[in-house]
């Protein structure tokens, strides 16, 4: 479940990416002699803070890739995992893929003299939007009626398009929802509660039937 950068209620978390680990070595080297790690001037912790928020989660391997052999997820194993977790496919809709990846490819090339971050050819782009584009977050034009409907939309449309309920089966969406839950947990600092994740659970389970 992932975000949409336009609607104003809408969390951008992406908006940072790929300055993550640039920040981390800026912000090293401008902090005082003898300062101490941990130490930073608050303008610098609250910079750090922010790019830490916007990173993907951690747990996605090359592996977990959809079709994890093609050109497609080779190349973005290689380079969007250079300054950042790896993310899926699925993070984002078709439309809005083409935004995020040459936001990414902007600020990749701004910092390539700096932190001789490896930047991918014309070719190289083609291909990898294209493959995100084909294994995209397949978003419901209109979602099924159904008990826990209205929050389903309210809880998970908070911060990302929303998912056909149809892109799983019933018994997929359990683990589904669990991983957004460990998202949640780690991009907001809070999460589900056991009630909340049943209603979400049984309303996607009926759906996708």
């Amino acid at each position: 479940m992932v975000q949409r950068p336009l609607s104003t209620n809408r969390l951008s978390r992406l908006a940072l990416v790929p300055l993550a680990a640039a920040l981390l070595v800026a912000c090293q080297e401008s902090s005082p002699a003898g300062q101490a790690a941990g130490e930073l001037p608050p303008a610098d912790q609250l910079l750090l803070a922010a790019a830490k928020v916007a990173l993907p989660p951690a747990g996605v391997t090359p592996a977990d890739l959809p079709d994890p052999e093609s050109q497609g997820a080779n190349l973005v194993a290689q380079y969007c995992a250079y300054c950042h977790n790896l993310p899926t496919p699925g993070s984002h809709s078709a439309t809005d893929w083409p935004r995020y990846i040459r936001r990414m490819w902007v600020r990749t090339e701004g910092l390539q003299g700096s932190y001789d971050i490896p930047v991918p050819t014309r070719g190289e782009r083609q291909v990898m939007l294209q493959y995100l584009m084909d294994h995209a977050l397949q978003v419901s034009s209109e979602l099924p009626a159904g008990a826990g409907r209205d929050f389903f939309r309210q809880t998970c449309g908070a911060c990302h398009e929303l998912p056909d309920p149809k892109q799983h089966s019933p018994d997929d969406w359990v683990a589904v929802v669990r991983r957004m839950m460990d998202h949640m947990q780690t991009m907001l600092g809070s999460t589900l509660t056991p009630d909340q994740y049943s209603r979400i659970v049984l309303y996607l389970e009926t759906a996708s039937r």
